[in-house]
């Protein structure tokens, strides 16, 4: 399915082809799936195991790749704080761009089916569905990261993160006049000692 929709845009299957032989993984954290995507100028072949290491691979929680995906073109991708990439970074961003930019025109086969007014109602129903499915993401998101900060308490708030650091900072300074202080106090009993 997913390669008979990258066949609507050329543009994205020119940029996949220039990645053939390159194999992406994606591990999802907590669970026991990975899955390996090995680009092409047919798609995309997606398979749960590898011959050999992948080239990158990039390792986060279920939430972190809804979280990454729904940030959509129109933000800066952003990866979150715990998503690991092991291998080839450039690799990873190419193929972050490449699929983001991916733009699949669905209107233009179906007119051919159904008719333009039925097509374009079809495809204004996957746009809508499209904003949709990414405003629930970023809802999502948002909401599970307030649940796990506010209501169990399992991730701390920003401010106390920032406040706890600023006392690490604090406490760092302190530490480092005490040790002047007690080195100044050393070489001052070492030179008032009187001599055997």
């Amino acid at each position: 399915l997913i390669n008979a929709a990258l066949t609507l845009d050329e543009e994205t299957l020119d940029e996949l082809g220039k990645l053939t032989g390159q194999v992406i993984g994606f591990e999802f954290i907590n669970t026991q799936m990975t899955l390996y995507l090995a680009p092409g100028k047919e798609g995309l072949t997606i398979d749960t195991t590898v011959a050999e290491k992948p080239d990158v691979l990039i390792r986060g929680t279920p939430l972190n790749f809804i979280s990454l995906m729904a940030s959509g073109k129109r933000d800066a991708a952003v990866m979150p704080a715990d998503m690991e990439i092991i291998g080839n970074i450039g690799l990873a961003q190419r193929f972050q761009h490449i699929m983001q930019n991916m733009e699949i025109d669905l209107e233009e086969p179906l007119s051919k089916w159904i008719g333009d007014t039925a097509a374009y109602q079809v495809g204004k129903f996957v746009r809508d569905s499209g904003r949709f499915a990414e405003q629930t993401g970023k809802t999502l998101a948002m909401d599970m990261s307030e649940y796990l900060r506010f209501e169990i308490e399992m991730l701390p708030d920003e401010l106390l993160v920032k406040e706890f650091c600023d006392d690490v900072d604090t406490l760092r300074e302190d530490i480092d006049r005490l040790a002047q202080r007690i080195n100044r106090v050393k070489s001052k009993i070492n030179t008032d000692k009187p001599e055997d």
